[in-house]
């Protein structure tokens, strides 16, 4: 409602009256109402008005359990005000408190706690208690203004929103946050945005211009295994230390060992107090890079020492989204349209500076992911927001061409159909979308909907012929994955990996046979590539058939953050990172190898060297179900399709469900039955640190090279056994000693007399001349040999005070004797007189 006396918006009314809000959704116009109006309708309404602000109310809010009136503007100065209404009067007590640099933009009351959160011009939120003037506390983590602040109540919860299109969750008793979200929301020029929460419901929407978002959270799961005890935002194998490298939203590394999941490296804070965002390894596998949201790139030894920081936004807070080392050159994108490079002459010192890209911005949009190709003509690929994708020469650094899904549907949409842009066409393609809805509006409807064709991940197939296959995969907005044929520009496959979720990220093994997508509801799928869009499968259409799925994983609760491929031991595991605190290990075949710090570790050594060697290759083992819950990656048989196949070849399966391999069809003659106690119980395939690890092996080559050490020998003749003889159980501490009886000793002879001597016989032995002691000796010993010199220097120190205290007492005493002859003179001189 408006005052009409004052129309500069610097203050407002209260009507105390029943009454109901008219909301114009969807339209230009606004429903205005007046004072003098309500006064005319309603005789029994009552007003009151006072000052507030001093510049434009951006929001005002009625707290039941204030019983005020609390408002903010976007001014330095009575930034929030809250207006006390007085009992039994018609007066209302303002106080005001002031946040510098720009204001407030919104505020949230939580009445639990009882704390006002303010959205602050100056990227910070504060909070504050009602009664008090001064913020209880800051909350620092946005690097953009602040644009509203929702209470979660019932979790102690705070959600912000920043005009940069991030979310934070924070916990307002700690007053740190737990949670980031980013780049799901839609970029434009938005005038305003708006925030609601419903706790019943515990979803969060946020209406922007022309679009309405919601955001569900999700019950929290207490009985499960967490890796970290934040978000976890990167996992990956370090194939030349056999160990995975996780890192956390808080800045905390663990390394663990494949092989076991056993943790064997721990490091924390590695950005202070700033939000790791990404990770990834140099060429060589020795060096870690991480990004945190302060813009500072750090790279660090597998022992965790910085060597380098990284400037990527000339000081400034961003989001760095992806890290790319090349040769000679490390690659940073993600915050805006170009390309920021580091290269290795100007990386000799502790804080390095970025340098400039050779060619100019060829995106229209941030650009979020960059992937390079390992072989001639090394080309590199980086994927935007509006979903278009740049080919660029890593050498001359110079674009090549560009690849846009985006463009691509416009113009099948635009150009081929219907002919020249004109007016009518855009009404027909208006019609599509709505029927009602104008030209200018569908053009706004695909601005606004850019965030559906955002590029997340970008792949380049390096073992195809290129020219031939698609040697480039893209994945990104609304679950689409797409193959591309680089040299020609050409779109060969497309597919909706995931179904009704925003975005999708993906990552492809070594041997560039499986494609494993994630999507933000924790679902993984693997998908076999090998024999996909090659070079005799294209055509002149592009391929909209999905390639065959091999398994679907869903080890996570949240949003997937990372996945990685390894091998070992000639099988493919697959290492998924989750916001859900959680890292997991997985087969192809959709199986939970284990978490990465649950209590019991696993054991991945292959089960088939300790089986019983065969002439044949073609071994085949059924699925048994041990009594251990540790999964050793054996390859799976249906018993029941096996029956179906050979049911009339009783020589196949037994009616023990054994299979017997002395059969033709296996080229095996013998029959093996397998033991999973036997397996469990074999030492042969347990995990062997020894021989395993670079610590056992350097102790073991200490070992032997130390001298071999006598232990005693064991007792095998039992006469000595008391309880042999006797039948009976020793006791006491000597009870197992052999006892023997002891010779009779001979009475000795007496010594003959030469072996006396004469009583009269000088003694051989007898010094004649014996030395004093002072003689005796070499050298003389003084003090300054014998004590160190501070404590002759304090001896001598202790003497000359010695000396001065005893003459000054001697002084006293003379002085004290003077007194008493004088008095004494004086005595008998008076006696005299008298």
């Amino acid at each position: 409602m408006k005052n009409q006396n004052k129309p500069n918006g610097c203050s407002f009314k209260i009507i105390q009256n029943y009454s109901f809000l008219l909301f114009s959704l969807f339209l230009d116009t606004s429903l205005d109402i007046s004072i003098n109006e309500i006064k005319d309708k309603y005789k029994n309404a009552v007003y009151m008005s006072y000052k507030a602000h001093n510049a434009w109310v951006r929001q005002v809010k009625w707290i039941k359990n204030l019983d005020a009136i609390v408002s903010c503007a976007t001014a330095s100065k009575q930034s929030l005000t809250i207006g006390w209404f007085v009992k039994k009067s018609s007066q209302v007590k303002v106080t005001h408190m002031n946040v510098s640099n720009g204001g407030i933009n919104g505020f949230d009351y939580d009445p639990n706690l009882k704390i006002i959160a303010t959205a602050n011009q100056n990227t910070l939120v504060n909070l504050f208690n009602p009664y008090v003037h001064e913020p209880n506390g800051i909350l620092k983590g946005h690097s953009a203004i602040v644009l509203a602040v929702r209470f979660m109540s019932a979790r102690s919860q705070l959600i912000t929103f920043s005009a940069d299109r991030l979310i934070r969750i924070w916990n307002v008793q700690l007053q740190i946050c737990i949670q980031r979200i980013a780049n799901i929301f839609p970029k434009g020029p938005d005038v305003d945005t708006s925030c609601f929460y419903d706790e019943m419901t515990m979803r969060f929407f946020i209406a922007f211009r022309y679009t309405l978002m919601l955001m569900e959270i999700k019950p929290e799961i207490t009985d499960r295994v967490m890796s970290h005890s934040n978000s976890v935002v990167c996992a990956k194998y370090n194939k030349n230390m056999n160990q995975v490298v996780s890192v956390s939203q808080d800045g905390t590394m663990y390394m663990w060992l494949l092989e076991s999941g056993q943790r064997v490296k721990t490091f924390t804070e590695l950005h202070d107090n700033y939000e790791v965002i990404t990770m990834d390894f140099d060429e060589t596998k020795t060096r870690i890079l991480t990004a945190a949201s302060d813009g500072m790139i750090k790279i660090w030894d597998l022992n965790g020492n910085c060597y380098h920081k990284l400037e990527a936004n000339k000081g400034q807070n961003c989001d760095v989204g992806q890290i790319l080392s090349l040769k000679r050159r490390i690659i940073a994108v993600g915050w805006q349209k170009a390309i920021t490079i580091f290269r290795d002459n100007m990386i000799n010192s502790g804080l390095v500076k970025p340098d400039e890209w050779k060619a100019r911005e060829e995106h229209e949009e941030d650009i979020l992911c960059a992937d390079i190709m390992l072989n001639p003509p090394l080309f590199l690929a980086t994927g935007g927001f509006d979903g278009d994708i740049v080919i660029w020469n890593s050498v001359t650094e110079h674009p090549v061409r560009h690849l846009s899904a985006r463009k691509r549907i416009l113009s099948a949409k635009f150009e081929p159909n219907m002919g020249p842009r004109t007016s009518k066409n855009y009404k027909s393609l208006g019609r599509r979308f709505s029927k009602a809805e104008p030209v200018v509006d569908t053009e706004r409807f695909i601005k606004q909907n850019d965030f559906g064709f955002a590029i997340t991940c970008l792949r380049f197939l390096n073992t195809r012929a290129h020219g031939k296959d698609c040697t480039l995969v893209s994945c990104g907005g609304n679950g689409w994955v797409r193959f591309w044929e680089v040299n020609s520009g050409k779109l060969g496959a497309e597919f909706t990996a995931h179904k009704q979720v925003n975005s999708v990220i993906m990552d492809i093994d070594e041997k560039e046979h499986f494609l494993a997508t994630g999507d933000v509801n924790g679902l993984v799928k693997i998908w076999s590539i090998k024999s996909y869009c090659i070079s005799s499968t294209l055509k002149i259409d592009t391929i909209t058939k999905e390639p065959s799925l091999l398994s679907s994983i869903k080890s996570h609760s949240d949003q997937i953050n990372s996945i990685n491929f390894c091998c070992k031991h000639n099988i493919t595991y697959v290492i998924i990172a989750s916001s859900d605190c959680s890292v997991s290990l997985n087969d192809l075949n959709g199986n939970l190898i284990g978490m990465f710090g649950q209590d019991s570790h696993w054991r991945l050594e292959s089960p088939t060297t300790s089986l019983r060697s065969t002439p044949s290759k073609n071994r085949i083992v059924p699925d048994t179900k041990p009594t251990s819950n540790v999964n050793f990656g054996i390859p799976k048989i249906d018993l029941t399709l096996v029956e179906q196949k050979y049911n009339q070849n009783d020589e196949i399966i037994d009616s023990n469900g054994q299979i017997s391999l002395s059969s033709n069809r296996f080229e095996i003659e013998e029959t093996f039955k397998f033991d999973a106690n036997e397996l469990i119980n074999d030492t042969s395939i347990r995990y062997n640190p020894w021989s395993k690890t670079l610590l056992g092996k350097s102790y073991q080559e200490i070992r032997t090279k130390k001298r071999d050490r006598k232990q005693p020998s064991l007792i095998r003749n039992g006469e000595y056994e008391i309880w042999n003889k006797t039948g009976q159980v020793p006791g006491g501490l000597y009870g197992s000693l052999k006892m023997v009886e002891l010779d009779n000793i001979e009475t000795k002879k007496k010594l003959e007399s030469k072996f006396f001597k004469e009583r009269n016989a000088p003694n051989l032995f007898e010094n004649k001349s014996e030395k004093s002691l002072a003689e005796s000796l070499r050298y003389a010993f003084d003090e300054k040999t014998l004590f160190p010199k501070y404590i002759l220097d304090y001896e001598a120190r202790m003497r000359q005070e010695h000396k001065k205290i005893m003459n000054r007492v001697s002084k006293e005493n003379d002085i004290v004797k003077i007194g008493m002859i004088k008095r004494n003179e004086s005595s008998l001189s008076m006696k005299q007189n008298s």
